[in-house]
């Protein structure tokens, strides 16, 4: 089982957004030193009081610089939101910087605001995805390539460099429908999930199948990307992230509202009025011995190989309690998965 840590740029209240950054280097540093396998980084837009981390790369290419050992990956790229040729320049780039420890997972994202700020119609998404993922891997295998399409066109080019891992760094798929599955899996890619109640059973049933009709060598890697807390006890561990979990359904009550999305809201607000259940479905808060069984029903159920660990679910949890959950994940909980 692989661990990785999932960072991302909260903002505190009344705290500022350098020092959103510096806190994130400072789990790098953390992750590095305690023995993490991975950094995976999100990407968002236009949404200040859910996240500040809109440049992913250059975020990855940081990260690269001031470490040696852990694996970087993006959980996820959304790829339809920038120029393709760019983006595979920037991966193949960060391959080299890292010497061959990137993992680029991609997606198209399912908020929409993403898309409307950068004026581009989320109806196009899925189309644009498509274009966008195959200019990057002609990018990335062919010497010089040309493609024809609905959104881009390109005429006999190359990029440089070209990457570091042959023939691309791993694939990692956001995805979520038996196609998705399905599709991925004909094609040798892994897959990257958010857990939120669902433990996609049949889905990757799906996907185990395909991958073995196909005929890929060896299994695929499965990561989960799921909120966990790790305190001394269960009382520590169901109270010191609440604050914090509360403020995040604040925030989403809030977008579901102004998207029309009644269906997000009454979920939200079951949350805030039953934060037993919250704990029960959404997340892995415990202490050691009770998180080691949580992720132990997560490997049976969905037969995942790597746990992407959101380790500040809402954002607001104080730094130093999100570094003595790292610490305790490393010390007590990961050793079992060894």
């Amino acid at each position: 089982m692989k661990f990785g840590l999932l960072v991302d740029c909260h903002v505190r209240k009344d705290e500022g957004q350098t020092l959103a950054f510096d806190e994130l280097f400072a789990q790098v540093d953390a992750a590095e030193s305690m023995g993490l396998d991975s950094i995976w980084i999100v990407e968002h837009h236009f949404r200040p009081k859910a996240s500040v981390l809109s440049a992913s790369m250059a975020v990855a290419g940081a990260i690269a610089s001031r470490t040696r050992r852990v694996r970087i990956g993006t959980a996820v790229q959304v790829l339809p939101l920038g120029n393709p040729l760019r983006i595979a320049e920037e991966v193949a780039s960060i391959d080299h910087m890292s010497h061959g420890r990137f993992d680029f997972g991609v997606g198209r994202s399912s908020i929409p605001k993403f898309y409307d700020g950068f004026n581009i119609p989320y109806s196009e998404s899925t189309a644009r995805f498509t274009e966008s993922f195959e200019i990057v891997m002609r990018a990335f295998t062919r010497d010089t390539f040309s493609f024809e399409g609905d959104y881009y066109s390109y005429h006999d080019i190359s990029i440089s460099p070209q990457p570091l891992q042959k023939p691309h760094p791993p694939i990692y798929m956001a995805v979520r429908t038996p196609e998705g599955f399905a599709a991925t899996a004909r094609r040798g890619f892994n897959v990257v999930l958010w857990f939120m109640g669902d433990y996609y059973e049949d889905c990757l049933q799906v996907y185990g199948e395909e991958w073995q009709a196909a005929g890929h060598a060896g299994p695929p890697e499965i990561h989960v990307r799921v909120p966990v807390f790790v305190a001394e006890s269960e009382a520590l561990a169901r109270e010191l992230p609440r604050a914090s979990v509360v403020h995040d359904l604040h925030r989403v009550i809030a977008e579901a509202t102004a998207m029309n999305a009644a269906n997000r809201v009454a979920q939200a607000e079951k949350f805030m009025n039953d934060y037993d259940e919250f704990l029960r479905t959404r997340v892995v808060f415990g202490s050691p011995e009770s998180v080691i069984d949580r992720i132990q029903e997560f490997r049976e159920r969905m037969g995942l190989t790597g746990l992407i660990l959101d380790m500040n679910h809402g954002g607001q949890i104080p730094h130093e309690q999100v570094l003595n959950s790292i610490r305790l994940l490393t010390e007590k909980v990961a050793p079992r998965f060894a």
